[in-house]
């Protein structure tokens, strides 16, 4: 029970840290925001990859930025380590109308159970980008949302670490003080770096009291 809520309160940080990066997109102006944009755009550079269809089969027309056009994102925050293809612990839906300067954000729970297209049985959501990658994770969240998918961005953990740092840091409220893999934990509010974020956010591993938490 307590390594769920630490798994909880650790998927509302990546949360946060995705909604402070939106925030800073569209009230973009004037120096250090010009700054902070360009971090990003170099960070999101690197996490980004292109789809390989043209628009979204739910799209009758190809989606036009420079017209202004609503769109919507896919956003995978994914562990991926060596030998493990990995799964999308988070997944977030962003609905954007530049017309109206308008963001909508959906955070699915990874543990929904849905229909995984391309496999043709149901299981989990996150499994999906276990078994095909970003297109049939983006392919499943269209069909079990209804909407079409125009772009994604998928965030690993070293891309989760840019972003932190570009934005000077993020902070948390830590319910328990421990130390993990050469770093300390106060417990209270602290101020995270990228690294620092990133060991916290992998204790969902492990219980840090010393008790490995159930998955």
């Amino acid at each position: 029970m307590r390594a769920e809520k630490h798994k909880k309160k650790r998927k509302r940080t990546f949360i946060r840290i995705l909604s402070s990066f939106l925030i800073l997109m569209l009230a973009i102006g004037g120096g250090y925001s010009y700054y902070v944009y360009h971090s990003f755009a170099k960070t999101v550079n690197k996490m980004h990859q292109p789809m390989e269809r043209k628009k979204s089969e739910k799209r009758t027309k190809v989606v036009t930025l420079e017209k202004k056009d609503p769109f919507s994102i896919l956003m995978l925050g994914v562990d991926e380590r060596k030998g493990d293809s990995g799964r999308s612990d988070t997944m977030i839906v962003l609905t954007v109308n530049p017309n109206l300067k308008t963001v909508k954000m959906l955070s699915i729970p990874r543990d929904t159970r849905t229909m995984i297209i391309g496999k043709g049985f149901e299981d989990k959501i996150n499994h999906a980008y276990a078994y095909g990658g970003v297109d049939m994770s983006v392919k499943t969240v269209e069909n079990f949302l209804d909407i079409p998918i125009d772009y994604y961005m998928k965030i690993n953990m070293e891309g989760f670490s840019d972003i932190i740092d570009a934005i000077g840091g993020i902070t948390v409220s830590n319910d328990l003080d421990f130390s993990y893999d050469g770093s300390h934990f106060p417990k209270g509010e602290i101020t995270l770096t990228g690294k620092e974020a990133i060991k916290f956010t992998r204790m969902r591993h492990q219980d840090p009291r010393g008790d490995f938490a159930a998955r």
